[in-house]
């Protein structure tokens, strides 16, 4: 039987689950210790697509991982399947994929630190316009975390920004001037501060659509050119 498993690779049961301030840092930290590593190797191009960035970025943080021998889980465009998809109920196809997923030594899938890549710019640059990909910043960045289409048992979560153009900081202000705009002054990224030495990480607050629960998601705003 497969209970008798549990001697070799351990049980469930023995681990609790728990997403706090603790792991919630240690994320942070191997994300940025990536991004420092890809960008000192400069393994990249500016044009990218976001899900390039965020593959690419992957591979520096599980060599992160390895190094700093952590056990963490770190997992490229997972499919979120809820309940309703794992009872048949809803198409498996239409279930949201976040960008990276971050587990630690338990078995329940449910239980992550989900982070979403989002390319951004200051000013037009070639065919990337700032105002759209700020509006998609929003929309299915930060929205996504709202509505509980990422992380919905999970009251945090991650952005990271993918700077190919301008000053972060000055993006940041322009996202916050575009939340004012749609009346959402209450979301805005604030406290900004360092985190591994990355000047541009701020926090915002927002209700979250389908239990009204208070979430927390970090902005991490990764400046690459």
């Amino acid at each position: 039987m497969l209970s008798s498993f549990q001697s070799t690779i351990g049980s469930a049961s023995q681990v609790i689950p728990n997403i706090d301030d603790d792991f919630e840092q240690a994320c942070l930290l191997i994300v940025i210790e990536g991004f420092k590593d890809m960008k000192r190797e400069a393994h990249y191009d500016l044009a990218w697509k976001e899900t390039r960035f965020s593959a690419h970025l992957i591979g520096y943080m599980q060599q992160a991982r390895e190094r700093n021998d952590l056990l963490l889980r770190i997992d490229p465009e997972y499919h979120l399947y809820h309940q309703e998809v794992l009872e048949g109920k809803e198409d498996p196809d239409t279930a949201p994929r976040i960008d990276i997923k971050i587990s630690g030594g338990w078995a329940k899938e449910d239980i992550y630190y989900g982070v979403e890549g989002k390319v951004l710019v200051e000013n037009d640059w070639g065919t990337r316009d700032n105002y759209q990909l700020r509006t998609r910043y929003i929309d299915t960045g930060i929205d996504n975390f709202v509505s509980g289409r990422y992380s919905r048992d999970i009251p945090r979560g991650c952005i990271l920004g993918y700077v190919v153009q301008g000053t972060a900081s000055e993006i940041a202000l322009k996202i916050n001037e575009l939340l004012t705009h749609h009346g959402r002054a209450s979301e805005h990224l604030t406290n900004r501060h360092f985190i591994n030495n990355c000047p541009d990480c701020y926090k915002s607050r927002h209700i979250r659509n389908t239990d009204r629960q208070v979430i927390r998601l970090y902005h991490v705003l990764l400046t690459f050119c």
